[in-house]
């Protein structure tokens, strides 16, 4: 990688790596799953789209342009990350942060199909089963618990790292179309509205706290967590290779996970541990000598 690319590719790394011990110390503190996540990106997009206006620089409407924005708002933000917040109130940062470490195997499935020039080799097919083998262990801790709720946060996070693979996938194949700045205007501002409609809905019954710790968290997940991050993220398509991409998902586990231990005090259980190694190991080996 170029230093530039090597930079902007650590700090998303740093940025989603801490972002999950704030998540979660945020829904402690009291912030609802679904109000949580979309003022952040509703905040997010009004941010960008002031940016928009003041360089009179708007973004294309064709269809395909549409079909990413859509894509990437619905899939990638508005039900990916509602389903993670709402299942880290029930369960560990930092196996959050593991599971999602799973997104470059569901990448190389999604890959396969809709990328002319990927090919399932043997390699990909072991990096699969270990994957699969790791999730399945990460299922049965959840079934070890006494409340349904970890168990069931578990699989919903295992679905939001699946729903999230196709619209990655897809903007890469077609990453000419839309900028950073577009795609990330279109795509916040439209899962903040959806998110805070459906909070409106469902939540309430409950009160945000406005603790200082609680806006704290919202400047930070909106600032770093989404303007810089996602920015970061979506420039990097046009820079890096799909398995590169893939590959931010290994390191932030890692931080998350000792923060969690530090801060938090999440103690992750041998067989967690053993899963979550499966799943980083299957997601290491599909990405090998790429």
């Amino acid at each position: 990688m170029k230093p530039k690319v090597l930079l902007n590719y650590a700090i998303l790394c740093l940025i989603w790596g801490t972002t999950w011990i704030v998540l979660k110390k945020s829904l402690m503190d009291g912030t609802p799953p679904l109000f949580g996540s979309g003022i952040r990106f509703f905040v997010a997009g009004l941010i960008l789209w002031a940016v928009i206006f003041y360089k009179k620089d708007l973004p294309p409407f064709t269809s395909q342009a549409m079909r990413i924005y859509f894509q990437f708002g619905i899939m990638n933000l508005t039900i990916s990350y509602g389903l993670t917040y709402w299942a880290t109130q029930f369960i560990y940062s930092s196996l959050s942060s593991i599971i999602w470490s799973g997104f470059p195997l569901c990448v190389a499935v999604f890959s396969y199909f809709m990328l002319p020039d990927e090919i399932l080799t043997k390699k990909k097919i072991l990096s699969l089963i270990l994957g699969t083998s790791g999730a399945l262990l990460i299922l049965k801790e959840g079934m070890n618990f006494a409340e349904n709720q970890v168990l069931f946060g578990i699989i919903m996070v295992m679905i939001a790292v699946i729903i999230a693979s196709y619209p990655s996938v897809y903007l890469k194949r077609y990453s000419n179309v839309v900028s950073p700045l577009h795609l990330n205007a279109m795509s916040q501002l439209m899962a903040g509205i959806l998110l805070l409609s459906v909070s409106f809905i469902f939540e309430s019954n409950q009160q945000m706290n406005w603790s200082r710790y609680n806006i704290f968290a919202l400047v930070y997940l909106t600032g770093p967590g989404s303007l810089v991050a996602w920015f970061i993220y979506i420039w990097l398509y046009s820079h890096i290779s799909m398995a590169q991409i893939s590959y931010i998902a290994f390191f932030p586990p890692v931080l998350a996970s000792i923060l969690g231990w530090i801060i938090l005090d999440e103690t992750l259980t041998v067989l967690a541990i053993f899963g979550g190694g499966l799943v980083i190991l299957g997601a290491v080996l599909v990405n090998l000598n790429e």
